[in-house]
């Protein structure tokens, strides 16, 4: 049986002009594979297109060849099954194809304007599809993944998505947004996209659906508003420098970084801004039923009293129980109302019960086979909650928010386990 056959890119022709400043020229019968080291460059040698390799699997897409671990900035079918080391990307009548023994599906890109007649590898770190009048109908930089590029910018509506780890470029926890009203702002993914969601934007509110961000060449990023009104300004302007390239990111973390890479000296990365400076503010970090510490400004994942981490060393795979729940009409079994002070969470109220004592507060919980936890507040307001608890970071002490109080077997133990990020 001949090996299915995967479309990625139509073309009727692909060839690139050789440059004087090295470009290579792409012949019909040129193939790469995951193994081969010669993807295809732009002309400086900065950015290149072809196959790079996370984790145990091969993607193709946009990187950094001049790092060691290849720094992606644009995916090809992320969320696709990883391609198998014996992948081969080349040209079949008139066509770029992805071919494959393994693979199960076809990949389809398709240019809108006609029938692509070339296609380029920029140094901006664009890829870039033409049609016989050197128009463009295809590019990298129209379908952004979790970057943007000096020269690119981030229209309303569109997003960019985290991967979901440094060594996983599949759709991750996190999203940017450039609103419809002006705002850029960081959602959780899969939440609603509204303020009660939000954990970060940038304060620019009814300003229009037309907003874009924009990053320039010399690492300017800022909010531009129509006819050509800098809104705001994340970093000042400067001079371009031909051995650094810029890009801003939302990282696996749920932070948004913009860096700068010096392309002369391998993995000279720098972090030039990032928001939000609080790393446990992104919602979600830390998994179900736990919650997020900093720790010398190094967020760690605790458990609530009575449970422990799902999986060691992964905090956003949260916490479960550490003990057998029984029914609290069982006359044998015994709870603890534990204390976890100084944290905010999204609030899963069923039960708001008024001018109560911290005592009776307690008590109403514990005699409640529904409750599994309650919050109390200076104004004597008494919560139940129920679980999975989301969400959960540390705060100031004597901070406003209310306090937790979670329902823990009578032997099980106080203590959280913490876990870091890397």
């Amino acid at each position: 049986m001949a090996a299915p056959i995967f479309i990625l890119l139509p073309l009727a022709f692909l060839f690139i002009t050789a440059t004087s400043q090295g470009q290579k020229n792409i012949s019909l019968t040129d193939t790469l594979t995951p193994s081969s080291n010669s993807p295809w460059f732009s002309p400086s040698g900065a950015f290149a297109f072809g196959f790079y390799q996370r984790g145990g699997g091969c993607y193709v897409g946009v990187f950094l060849p001049g790092t060691s671990n290849k720094t992606a900035v644009w995916t090809y079918g992320r969320d696709n099954p990883p391609l198998p080391r014996n992948s081969t990307l080349g040209f079949s009548s008139g066509v770029l194809v992805l071919q494959s023994a393994e693979a199960p599906d076809a990949y389809v890109t398709t240019p809108v304007g006609g029938s692509t007649a070339s296609a380029s590898m920029l140094d901006s770190g664009n890829f870039v599809l033409y049609n016989s009048n050197q128009e463009v109908i295809w590019q990298s930089f129209d379908t952004p993944t979790d970057t943007i590029l000096g020269g690119q910018s981030l229209s309303a509506s569109q997003e960019l998505h985290s991967s979901a780890s440094d060594t996983d470029p599949s759709t991750g926890l996190f999203l940017a947004i450039m609103q419809l009203d002006g705002v850029l702002a960081l959602y959780p993914q899969g939440t609603p996209l509204t303020a009660d969601y939000g954990y970060w934007d940038s304060q620019t509110p009814n300003n229009g659906p037309d907003v874009t961000l924009h990053l320039e060449d010399d690492g300017f990023l800022y909010l531009l508003k129509p006819p050509g009104v800098y809104l705001k300004n994340f970093t000042s302007q400067g001079v371009r420098k031909e051995d650094m390239i810029y890009l801003a990111r939302i990282d696996p973390d749920g932070i948004f970084r913009l860096y700068s890479y010096n392309i002369t000296r391998k993995d000279d990365r720098s972090v030039e801004m990032y928001v939000p400076t609080d790393r446990c503010k992104p919602k979600g970090i830390c998994g179900l039923n736990g919650y997020c510490v900093n720790v010398d400004q190094n967020p760690q994942c605790a458990c609530l009293p009575g449970f422990v981490s799902v999986e060691d060393g992964n905090g956003t795979a949260g916490c479960e129980r550490n003990f057998t729940v029984e029914s609290c009409r069982n006359p044998t079994a015994s709870f603890d109302m534990q204390p976890v002070p100084n944290t905010t969470w999204e609030y899963d109220t069923y039960s708001a019960l008024k001018l109560l004592t911290k005592d009776e507060c307690l008590e109403a919980c514990q005699q409640d086979c529904n409750c599994e936890a309650v919050t109390y507040d200076a104004s004597q307001s008494c919560n139940k909650q129920k679980l999975p608890m989301r969400f959960g970071r540390s705060i100031p002490d004597g901070n406003s928010n209310p306090q937790l109080y979670v329902k823990v077997g009578a032997a099980g133990p106080v203590a959280t386990e913490r876990h870091g990020f890397e």
